[in-house]
């Protein structure tokens, strides 16, 4: 937990946080960086000496030359981890700028007195994501809070100016960052279809065809009628084979006859 952590009010969140650009690392360290490679570049010469192959460095000039590297590597590592314990921190109701590594420093700002910010990028700063923020507040007309090389700078800025919003007027929406998001409305499953080989495969019978509709029963014939009919067809047939009427006439009183019934 870092020590900016560590001060939070209760019901007080961080909503941003970000801390110097690494540019400003290079440009504090740039001439040490410089003298660690010459040294070493040194160092590399004496070591690479016919005379002095597989010798330890223990000539003046190399102990000089060592003692050199060992200080330069050690300020860029100072500086380094000192840039590393500094936080720039957006929070629910303040801004916060904490830094050092033994002894620590602390300042803030409430969102309620913050008045305007003043941003400037390079085109530099544009391309690598760094710039210089001035915060103003209404108890002093200038920057209190002045954030050089701050890495992500815009932001950073939109962070401050939502929770400052958001500060001043609660019933506003919630800012991106915060919101959370909305969950869909829920559907109802569909029915998965059953799987190949799966002990829950039915067979669907086909629909069964709808019931014909019902027949009207059949009329009854009297019995005297079908006799009637037949002994008078016997007695066609008798005056058929005799010659006494032709087949056609037979065929056409057997149709009306039988049509009858």
């Amino acid at each position: 937990m870092s020590y900016a952590t560590q001060l939070l009010a209760r019901g007080e969140d961080i909503v941003f946080e970000s801390r110097p650009h690494w540019f400003s690392v290079v440009g504090r360290t740039w001439l040490w960086l410089l003298a660690a490679v010459f040294f070493l570049a040194v160092l590399i010469f004496f070591a690479a000496e016919p005379n002095g192959a597989g010798q330890p460095l223990d000539g003046p000039a190399e102990v000089i030359a060592l003692g050199i590297l060992a200080l330069c590597a050690g300020r860029v590592g100072w500086v380094i981890w000192g840039w590393r314990n500094i936080q720039y921190l957006v929070t629910t109701r303040r801004i916060i700028e904490a830094d050092g590594i033994f002894n620590k420093h602390m300042a803030d700002s409430a969102l309620e007195k913050v008045n305007d910010a003043h941003l400037s990028q390079s085109w530099l700063g544009r391309i690598f994501n760094f710039g210089d923020l001035d915060i103003l507040t209404a108890a002093d007309e200038s920057g209190i809070n002045d954030f050089p090389m701050l890495a992500d700078p815009v932001q950073f800025k939109v962070a401050m100016l939502n929770q400052k919003e958001q500060l001043e007027h609660p019933d506003l929406a919630s800012p991106a960052y915060q919101r959370r998001p909305e969950q869909p409305p829920m559907e109802p499953a569909e029915p998965m279809a059953p799987r190949a080989g799966s002990d829950r495969v039915t067979v669907v019978p086909p629909p069964e065809p709808p019931p014909a509709p019902d027949a009207p029963p059949p009329v009854a014939v009297p019995a005297t009628a079908i006799d009637e009919t037949a002994a008078t067809l016997t007695r066609l047939a008798t005056l058929r084979d005799n010659g006494l009427i032709t087949a056609e006439e037979y065929d056409a009183k057997k149709r009306e006859l039988l049509g009858r019934i």
